[in-house]
């Protein structure tokens, strides 16, 4: 369990009453057509959604205090945006993600989960970092 500064200033992520989904608060992304309109993505090029990419590092590297690689136990496909809202003057916006279940086939996983859950349980978790006693 890692206890971090601010280096992911802005997001927030809490456990809901469900398992396997989380209520995650990011800076509101660009959509595909924007990043196209802008020259970030070419036509036809894959579009990688910044939301999803977004969690995987907060948790991997802000919570967990792991490296995201290839070896980590929940990758991009593993991540689902169930729904999503805008909070506020619409800076940020706020996402139901799912992670989808594969415990049966991935130890990892369950591993990772049980840690994150540990944090994101603790009374110091303020949603963004666990704070100092």
């Amino acid at each position: 369990m890692m206890k971090m500064g601010r280096p992911f200033k802005g997001l927030f992520l809490q456990k809901t009453g469900a398992p396997f989904f989380f209520s995650f608060v990011t800076y509101t992304p660009q959509t595909k057509e924007q990043m196209i309109a802008c020259g970030d993505l070419a036509e036809g090029e894959e579009f990688l959604s910044q939301v999803v990419c977004d969690f995987l590092l907060f948790v991997s590297e802000g919570i967990l205090g792991r490296a995201l690689t290839t070896d980590f136990p929940i990758a991009y496909d593993d991540v689902i945006v169930v729904s999503s809202r805008q909070r506020g003057n619409g800076v940020q916006h706020e996402y139901l993600i799912q992670i989808i279940d594969r415990s049966w086939t991935h130890e990892g996983q369950t591993l990772l989960l049980g840690d994150l859950a540990l944090v994101l349980s603790h009374p110091l978790w303020d949603g963004a970092m666990l704070r100092r006693d």
